[in-house]
């Protein structure tokens, strides 16, 4: 048992200390109580130290991404809060590669989960794409206003104007780069909780603690 709880705990470095303690605690009380004595027994009953930190993980990085809603503390940055459902996501695919599946269905799954990456993946470099795409045409053009401005003046201005026209177009669409690149964050946050959910499976111990 003990070199169960310490592989465990070797696999949950991303908690506080007041969370790995008491993660720790609990499952070491619970194998305790329960007479798994032996390795082997403790992976009978909790699966490996490594599919149980996964799990734990997951579920206190969605906890984590719930606390402010739930508790009132202050909102993170729209940064730091994508930067964290990122993480989450991360987190939930490894938790649910992680759980038992037949064949059939961790093939149904694998293949949503990449399609969920995949398709957020996408849109992301789409986006990024355009917006450089109008960053680098409106500074070229502009550039090339400013070289035949010599030759001609009034040929140079439209040049200079449709540059200047484009780059504004690129700086007001960050904004909303911003904002699309948060959507198909929260949107593969919210598919990957969402199955998760349906296949997670609770033991015994996850039972209790979850009523703690």
């Amino acid at each position: 048992m003990d070199k169960y709880i310490e592989e465990f705990k070797g696999y949950l470095n991303q908690l506080s200390d007041a969370e790995l303690e008491e993660v720790v605690s609990f499952y070491s009380e619970y194998l305790a109580d329960g007479g798994f004595e032996s390795y082997e027994d403790s992976v009978e009953e909790l699966g490996s130290p490594r599919q149980l930190a996964r799990k734990v993980l997951a579920d206190y990085s969605i906890r984590l991404l719930d606390a402010p809603e739930k508790e009132g503390q202050t909102m993170r940055s729209r940064a730091a809060q994508s930067k964290t459902q990122v993480k989450t996501i991360w987190l939930i695919v490894l938790a649910i590669l992680s759980t038992p599946l037949t064949i059939p269905l961790a093939i149904g799954v694998l293949a949503t989960l990449f399609g969920l990456l995949v398709g957020a993946a996408a849109i992301v470099f789409a986006l990024v794409v355009t917006i450089l795409s109008l960053a680098v045409a409106g500074i070229f053009v502009f550039g090339v206003g400013v070289g035949i401005m010599a030759q001609s003046m009034s040929t140079g201005l439209v040049y200079v104007g449709a540059g200047l026209c484009v780059i504004g177009l690129f700086v007001a669409l960050i904004p909303a780069f911003k904002w699309l690149i948060s959507g198909a964050i929260h949107v593969t946050l919210s598919a990957s909780r969402w199955l998760y959910g349906k296949l997670k499976s609770k033991n015994q111990a996850e039972k209790e603690r979850g009523h703690k």
